[in-house]
């Protein structure tokens, strides 16, 4: 057995923040012990945290690339890279994010995902892939590359679904008209989450995929046909759909803060999912890259297209992200949610709340809401 006790903490619980200590055994939380106890835990590794604050880690379901990789690279060591970084962010599970690309590529990228799913690398787990394309409508392409996009068809998710049984987790696609109903109870029956995104349909083919099993939105706001009074569109059916969890990049610059904030009154705290949409420049300098195959250009913190200036994924972290939700004025309690357990809860993660029975996954903050450790199944995977 293996055994790590965090001592000294302010430690988040579902409801409140306690002064004291917790020891995981072999990945898993064992022992939750308040100081007024006075009980001294014992482990193989003893952790003093000077009262630092211990949160769960951050889940980032939508994330193309950072450090210069690229779920696209179609590389093993480029996920491990990848894997590395987001842990320096607190990120303790990821879903490496594809983009609109040729089949065998897609497969491809699938395969390299399936090889690292749930295996203990240097950096946050990677729990499955998600597929972002290529089933999208044209006029609302964002940063997709239209000459690979078509409908979805039962024939070819096989297809994807045969790469490896369990690494696709989650579908993005349009949904647009009723050709997707089908395809989407298919992905549902085999345990994959359909979610609506990068679509021209309207409020009612919202109505017909939730029917038939959707239950998640892409960068809600993004690359979707927009609410008006008359006409709510995809974004009004994900603001009013109780049964979707909605995506959403907080970066500031992809969606206006008090957009971000009438989503989260909208859906409720419990239905708002943070992630980055992040792309290889993250972390990187202001400089020329690419997002798959596209050429992007980064500028003062935006990413966009060089052939459009159509924004290109994001260069956002996950601890700004939740520090963002902080500003808006919502609690931690509230940022972790978004951040953690309602990513956990939605793909059956056994993380996300620090209780006895959970995976040690956790993101160790400073007074500024900094990471300084990021703790993986109950291993250091970074530590400043």
């Amino acid at each position: 057995m293996e055994s790590l006790v965090l001592k000294n903490g302010k430690i988040l619980l579902e409801d409140r923040i306690i002064d004291g200590s917790l020891l995981v055994v072999d990945g898993i939380i064992k022992k939750i012990v308040e100081d007024k106890y006075r009980e001294e835990l014992t482990g193989d590794k003893i952790i003093d945290l000077e009262e630092k604050l211990v949160v769960p880690g951050f889940v980032d379901v939508h994330i193309h690339g950072c450090d210069g990789a690229d779920t696209m690279n179609l590389s093993v060591e480029s996920l491990k890279k990848m894997s590395k970084f987001v842990a320096t962010k607190g990120v303790t599970n990821f879903l490496p994010t594809t983009l609109t690309s040729p089949k065998d590529e897609l497969k491809e990228a699938l395969r390299c995902i399936g090889e690292l799913q749930n295996k203990d690398i240097d950096g946050a787990n990677i729990f499955g892939a998600h597929m972002e394309g290529p089933y999208f409508d044209v006029a609302f392409k964002g940063a997709q590359d239209d000459r690979f996009m078509l409908k979805a068809t039962i024939e070819e998710l096989q297809e994807y679904l045969d790469v490896k049984k369990g690494v696709l987790k989650l579908m993005s696609l349009s949904a647009s008209d009723d050709s997707y109903l089908e395809p989407i109870k298919f992905l549902r029956k085999n345990g994959v989450i359909s979610s609506i995104g990068h679509s021209n349909g309207d409020y009612e083919n919202v109505v017909k995929a939730v029917k038939a099993g959707l239950s998640h939105s892409t960068h809600t706001f993004n690359g979707m046909k927009g609410f008006t009074h008359r006409e709510l569109g995809i974004a009004g059916g994900v603001l009013v759909t109780d049964e979707i969890n909605a995506e959403v990049i907080f970066d500031g610059i992809h969606v206006h803060p008090k957009a971000v904030d009438l989503l989260i009154r909208a859906k409720g705290t419990d239905k708002v999912v943070l992630i980055t949409d992040a792309m290889s420049a993250t972390g990187l300098k202001d400089g020329d890259y690419k997002l798959g195959k596209l050429d992007v250009y980064v500028k003062d913190s935006q990413a966009r297209l060089k052939s459009n200036n159509a924004l290109a994924g994001s260069v956002l972290t996950m601890d700004k992200a939740f520090r963002n939700v902080l500003s808006l004025g919502y609690t931690i309690f509230d940022a972790v949610k978004m951040s953690s357990t309602n990513a956990c809860k939605e793909f059956g993660i056994n993380a996300g709340k620090i209780e006895i029975g959970k995976r040690g996954d956790f993101a160790i903050l400073d007074s500024e809401k900094n990471v300084t450790m990021t703790i993986v199944g109950g291993k250091i995977k970074y530590q400043i």
